[in-house]
């Protein structure tokens, strides 16, 4: 911290202590949060440690909508524009990203009060009245500081960057491709964190230069695989299986790669591609130092996923 006019400041300059710092040395694949789809809410007031303990919405609406999301199989992220444009707004935009392949889609909508989305069909793929698709990318950088400082301190410039060298990209694309300060996702360790919900594609760190060039990609039809924690669609051996492939120097397009997994051995996944192709992939974990997972957590264990075998098939 310092001092500027008797105001505290937070250093961006790194501190050893934090979490994000001591997990340089962790390979990102096989970390991403699984989830096929995700609900995004505009929700401009502070946000609590937890989105749903009460703090932003108030305890009873907290408790249902958590239990609405869940119940459709989702997973709700506040978001919020940044700077003052994020406090003033009329009503809330909210967005239902469906990350499967075949079946993606980003589709918007607006509602007077938070309330309004316990009546609406929040599972992958639903209905909604009033919504329509989003013909461009929605960008998601984790700034949740209440969460993990190493978020909101890292993060918030990577937002400043992307709005300044995307933002008007992006919003001539369509008036609600954009890019948001989003609430935890999960792995603040890899902070600053960046989240493209219409795909599940989450990476970390992403500094600004290598966030623009993901969002490029995305606006392409690519996808980097710098720094890549996996496509959220898919349960962690499923990422680990699928960001091989594409370090393997495969040619391969956003939705071009399906991953299987065998129930049986959920550490062994068949990635097919749209070409026919196809590879098996073991994975396994191995232990890494201990480390904290986050900034507010003791040094606790930790391990890393690993490929124990790839076989073109």
């Amino acid at each position: 911290m310092g001092h500027h006019g008797g105001v505290s400041v937070i250093d961006p300059a790194p501190v050893p202590a934090w979490c994000s710092l001591q997990s340089a040395d962790e390979p990102p694949a096989g970390t991403a949060a699984h989830e096929e789809s995700w609900v995004l809410l505009e929700v401009p007031a502070r946000w609590g440690r937890d989105i749903f303990d009460g703090e932003a919405l108030g305890d009873e609406l907290s408790e249902r909508l958590k239990k609405h999301v869940s119940d459709c199989g989702s997973r709700m992220l506040f978001i919020r524009r940044p700077g003052r444009e994020g406090q003033r707004i009329d009503r809330h935009r909210f967005y239902l990203c469906d990350t499967r392949p075949g079946r993606r889609s980003i589709r918007v909508g607006r509602v007077d009060r938070p309330a309004d989305m316990l009546d609406l069909d929040l599972s992958p793929g639903g209905h909604v009245d009033g919504t329509r698709e989003v013909e461009g990318p929605v960008v998601l950088v984790c700034t949740h500081a209440k969460r993990d400082q190493c978020c909101a301190v890292r993060g918030r410039p990577v937002v400043a960057g992307l709005e300044s060298r995307l933002g008007n990209r992006l919003s001539s694309l369509d008036p609600d491709s954009a890019v948001w300060e989003c609430s935890h996702t999960g792995g603040h360790r890899f902070a600053p964190v960046l989240l493209l919900p219409g795909t599940g594609y989450t990476y970390g760190p992403a500094e600004t230069d290598l966030a623009v060039r993901i969002v490029e990609a995305e606006l392409d039809g690519r996808v980097v695989t710098e720094h890549l924690r996996g496509r959220s669609t898919w349960p962690p051996a499923g990422q680990v299986a699928e960001v091989a492939v594409r370090d393997s120097g495969v040619e391969a397009g956003i939705d071009d790669l399906v991953v299987d997994i065998d129930p049986d051995a959920p550490h062994v996944a068949v990635v097919q591609h749209a070409d026919g192709r196809a590879w098996r992939v073991e994975t396994g974990t191995r232990p890494l130092p201990p480390r904290a997972q986050s900034c507010r957590k003791p040094p606790g264990k930790a391990s890393a996923w690993v490929v124990e075998s790839f076989t073109r098939l």
